[in-house]
Order: C-alpha cells, then sequence, then structure tokens
C-alpha cells in the first residue's frame, strides 16, 4: 500500500527541501562532467564541492536518459528516492528475517513503513539516507569474510555522503573489536582509502573550508518505533558476544548524535525496526495458544500501520495523493515560476539573494545562477565575500507578494524595481540608494507597524489541527500574512542600508545582514520545511522581544537604528529567536 501511494504521487513527488541542491549539482555534473567546484551556492566566489557525487551523478545519468529537461532531473531524483525506500524495505526484511525469521521480518518492515517520520527520511531520498542503508551490508560482508564487498559498500557509501568516512569504518571497527579480526580490518581499511582516495584528497586539500555546521532540522519521533526499538535493544544487548550485527549496526552512526541528531534519529529507524521485529516476535513466541499468537501478531502489524502513536505513513501518504500537499518543503512551481522571471529579465550574471537559503538551488534547476549563500552551510568560506558587496550588486528573491503596497510605495520612490513573482515571493532589485534622512522615518515607521502587529497577532509554524482544503487555505492566508509583516521589514532595512553605504559603510554592512535576518524570520513564520523549527515557548519570547523592539523604535525617533536600545532590542530579538533554532 505504501509502495502504490508513493508510485502514484511521482508527477508530484514529496521531496525535501534538501532536493532542489542535490538536483541544482547534478544538472551541473550532467552538464560538465565533473563539479570539483561549486559554482553556484557562496557566490560570488563559490566553493570546492566536498559533497558526496554518487548520488548527484545518478541524478544526472538518470535525468540525460529521461530526456535532460529540468522536469526530468526532477523524476529521475523521485525516481531514486522511491528506490531509497524500497531498499530501507528490503534491508530492514532481509536482516530480521537472518536473524529471526519470518514474523520479525514482517514486523521490521510494518514498523518502518508505518511510521511517518521513519519511512519519510527515506523516501524523500536523501543522501544520508543510502549511508544508513549501507551500514548494515557493511558489516553483514565484513562478518562473513567478504572483504572486497565490504569495501566496495564502504567506499561506496563515502562516496555517497562525507559520513561514511566515519560511520561505516566504526561499525565495521566495532564488528572487528567483538571477532578480534584485526587483520581483515587492516585489509578493508587500506581497500576503502585507495578506492576513496581522489574524493579523500580533494576533501583534505579543501578542509579549511570545512565548518561543521550544518541547516537546523525540526526533531521527529515516532512513538512506537523509538520505544519497540530502545527495549528491544535493551533485552538483545545483555548478550552482545550473541549479536555482533546488530550491536555494531547500532553503534556505527553515534557520531551522528554530535553532528546532526535529528537525522541519527530519523535514519537509525532503520536498525531500531529490525530490532524491534526481533523484539516483538520473540514476546509473541513465548504465548502457548496458536490462535493468541495470530491474534496478538495481527494487531501489533496492524497497531504499527495505522495506529504508530504518531503520524501513520498511510495518512500522510494518502493525504498528499487526494491533493492536500501539506506541508510541502520545496514548490516546484514555485521556483519555475521564479527562475523564469530571473531569466527573463536577465538577471542571471547577478548575485541572487533567496529569503530561504536552502530554497535558492532549487531556482538553479531551472536557470543558471549564482546564490549569496545557498544550501549545505558545513562548506563555506571563512569570511564570505558576498557580505562586503554592495546591496545593489544583487538580485532579490522576498518573501513578499509583488502587489504588496511596501513594493509600490518604494517603486513610487524610485528605490527599487519589482520584476514579477508568485502569491508570496517576488523577485526586485535596487534601482539607486535613497537620502537617508528621507528614507528614516518612513523605514522607522515600517518597522515599528509591522514590528507591533507580529508582536500582537503572529502565531507558532506548526502543523495545523485540521488537514482540509478549507482549513489549509484559511492557514495558508494566516501564514502569509505574517510572513508578510516581516518582509517588509526586511525590505525597508535592506533599502535602507544601501542608502547608507557611501557614508556609514560599516553600519550599511550591518544593516544588511539584519535584512536578511528578517528574511530568515518570515521563512520561520511561514514555509512549509520550517514547520516545528521553534518552540511554542521560544515563540513567546520572540513576540515579546518585538514587542520591545517596536517600543524601543517608537522611543527612537528619526534614524531607526542610531539608537543604542533599539541595537539591544534587535540583537535580542536574533539571539532568542534563531539561537536555539538554526
Amino acid at each position: 500500500m505504501n509502495a502504490a501511494l508513493l508510485l502514484w504521487s511521482l508527477p508530484d513527488y514529496r521531496v525535501s527541501i534538501d532536493s532542489g541542491y542535490h538536483i541544482s549539482l547534478a544538472r551541473w555534473y550532467a552538464a560538465h562532467g565533473t563539479a570539483w567546484w561549486d559554482h553556484i551556492n557562496f557566490g560570488p566566489g563559490g566553493r570546492p564541492n566536498l559533497q558526496g557525487p554518487a548520488l548527484h551523478l545518478a541524478i544526472a545519468l538518470l535525468g540525460k536518459i529521461l530526456g535532460g529537461t529540468p522536469d526530468s532531473f526532477i523524476l529521475a531524483n523521485a525516481l531514486l528516492a522511491i528506490a531509497q525506500w524500497g531498499a530501507a524495505m528490503l534491508t530492514a526484511l532481509y536482516f530480521a528475517r537472518r536473524l529471526g525469521g519470518e514474523l520479525p521480518g514482517m514486523f521490521a518492515v510494518a514498523l518502518l513503513a508505518g511510521s511517518a517520520f521513519a519511512s519519510g527520511s527515506f523516501y524523500v531520498g536523501i543522501p544520508s539516507g543510502w549511508l544508513f542503508i549501507a551500514i548494515p551490508w557493511a558489516i553483514h560482508f565484513f562478518l562473513a569474510d567478504r572483504l572486497v564487498l565490504a569495501s566496495l559498500v564502504t567506499s561506496g557509501a563515502c562516496y555517497m555522503h562525507l559520513g561514511g568516512f566515519l560511520t561505516i569504518p566504526a561499525g565495521i571497527a566495532v564488528a572487528a573489536a567483538l571477532e578480534r579480526r584485526w587483520r581483515a580490518l587492516l585489509a578493508v581499511g587500506a581497500a576503502t582509502a585507495i578506492l576513496t582516495a581522489p574524493y579523500s584528497i580533494h576533501f583534505l586539500a579543501n578542509l579549511s573550508w570545512y565548518r561543521g555546521r550544518h541547516g537546523h532540522e525540526a526533531l521527529h519521533f515516532d512513538r512506537l518505533l523509538d520505544i519497540l526499538g530502545l527495549a528491544g535493544a535493551i533485552w538483545l544487548f545483555r548478550r552482545p558476544a550473541d549479536h555482533k550485527l546488530l550491536l555494531a549496526w547500532t553503534l556505527a552512526p553515534l557520531a551522528w548524535l554530535v553532528q546532526d541528531p535529528n537525522r541519527f534519529v530519523a535514519q537509525s529507524s532503520l536498525v531500531a525496526a529490525v530490532i524491534a521485529g526481533l523484539f516483538v516476535a520473540a514476546t509473541i513466541r513465548r504465548i502457548g495458544s496458536a490462535r493468541m499468537r495470530i491474534a496478538l501478531a495481527t494487531a501489533a502489524v496492524s497497531l504499527a500501520t495505522f495506529f504508530p502513536l504518531g503520524i501513520p505513513s498511510l495518512l500522510a501518504e494518502g493525504v498528499w495523493d487526494a491533493g492536500l500537499r501539506y506541508p510541502r518543503m520545496l514548490d516546484w512551481n514555485q521556483s519555475r515560476a521564479l527562475a523564469a522571471i530571473v531569466a527573463r529579465n536577465h538577471l542571471n550574471d547577478r548575485l541572487l539573494w533567496v529569503y530561504e537559503n536552502s530554497m535558492g538551488p532549487s531556482l538553479a534547476v531551472f536557470t543558471p545562477v549564482v546564490l549569496f549563500r545557498g544550501h549545505w552551510v558545513e562548506v563555506q568560506p571563512r569570511h564570505d565575500p558576498a557580505v562586503d558587496l554592495s546591496a545593489a550588486a544583487q538580485a532579490y528573491v522576498s518573501p513578499l507578494a509583488p502587489g504588496d503596497p511596501a513594493f509600490a510605495t518604494l517603486e513610487d520612490m524610485g528605490l527599487i524595481r519589482v520584476y514579477g513573482g508568485t502569491g508570496n515571493c517576488a523577485v526586485f532589485t535596487l534601482t539607486h540608494p535613497g537620502d537617508p534622512a528621507a528614507l528614516g522615518s518612513f523605514t522607522a515607521r515600517m518597522l515599528e507597524e509591522n514590528a507591533a502587529w507580529l508582536a500582537e497577532n503572529a502565531f507558532n509554524n506548526q502543523m495545523p489541527k485540521m488537514v482540509t482544503p478549507a482549513a489549509l487555505a484559511a492557514h495558508q492566508r494566516a501564514m502569509d500574512a505574517q510572513r508578510f509583516r516581516a518582509a517588509r521589514m526586511s525590505l525597508v532595512t535592506m533599502v535602507y542600508a544601501y542608502s547608507l553605504e557611501r557614508t556609514r559603510p560599516d553600519e550599511a554592512r550591518a544593516l544588511r545582514g539584519v535584512a536578511r535576518g528578517f528574511g530568515s524570520m518570515a521563512s520561520f513564520l511561514s514555509d512549509g520545511d520550517t514547520i516545528g523549527f521553534v518552540s511554542d515557548s521560544q515563540h513567546l519570547q520572540f513576540r515579546a522581544n518585538m514587542k520591545a523592539f517596536a517600543g524601543a523604535l517608537a522611543a527612537a525617533h528619526g534614524d531607526p537604528y542610531d539608537s543604542a536600545s533599539v541595537g539591544r532590542a534587535t540583537q535580542r530579538l536574533f539571539d532568542d529567536y534563531f539561537g536555539t533554532a538554526a
């Protein structure tokens, strides 16, 4: 049932915000053959491409076979995502059956397929999913003394994701320690080092670019799977020598707890499903009555499929196929429309600032662009030269509808040009700097008015309680209302910053950063990919800080940012809102 629903959704497949980045790089590979340097993200100079190339090359090859158009590469990504989901299910089935028989296999697949966040972390098709799938196979081949296969799987995982260099070797090292097979460990390590040398040498040569940071992700739990997996681990690992593969598999990705705990929780669900399947099966087998065993097994599978103590996959997938496509992490139609505006108006040669950094690469799927920042912030210049460029050097994708009154006012003043947009985004450029004295009162009024509104009315970006067409339409209108308020604050701050560049360049540079912060705030308040990023208590603090910011502006008079109290209120606003969310 899950597979059928996923296949049905292929024409408008659910993706993650990462997909724009992966497909844009895949198109680069398709056009140029190699991509040692990332010319899309962190313009104007770009950065070394340290992302594992395997998935990008696969999308590039399949996309070219399917026709070589932007939609061909998007379809290729979707097909490979479904293949990843299938590989995860078959991996859970294989190892649960191998270790315990048919019954654990059935439970493992039911638990993994039935939990929305666990299965979703694989069917969106990101590289780390393939890495987590590769872990047990590499360890299995090592324990079976099939060292060539173990080396090939380990090397393939390294080319798939940078984390492969630590994750799978850690698992094989645990297996080697349990079996005292140090010579085999050295053999696999040496073979892997040779096979991955082109990538590892490239990475080490550009190590100074690696920051180790990552974008924020909301932490989600599939309670039934997590509880049973934890209980099963406690039960199994009382005798670790009897469960070497499972112990090594469980310990292999522990480093992700430090680097990316959200990804660890989501994709360690694969081993958790196998452990939980073995635990549930062993519990049921202790019951003497065959009828009772059948009844409990049926109940367990039904619970995992329809009531997994969280969102069932069937509900999430079925609602999507029924047309209620929320939350949408990335809207290809919107990206296509915005990219067409950029291309039609010959803005491709400008550095492109997109209010949501991770959304930016999705435009590069449709037209060549060079982005201010961009996706995968683990790799970035120590000092980004883009922050020193004039505000006029960039074209902007703002989270504001093109017909908004703020745009109209600034266009009438001759300070910006709006090229068009979608229902809640617009492309614009700055035309010439305004007079700071004349702009000061206007900027202060706009900031105060919109900050006061957000302080009074903003609600947290969480999943709506009702998912019906009418409820979602009303929810989107409310989301756009607060999105536009933060976007206006971003717009007027950027325009004001440009007016200060000649006379107060340091302040202008700082205010460009403030404008970008308000753009990110608009994303956090409204976008589908940022649902759950901010806790309710953090959101209440945001509203209080917005009220203090509005009050500081009201007391400052004249220059909106030339006040110590406004500066403190601005810093507090951003620190509290993004400090624990970003």
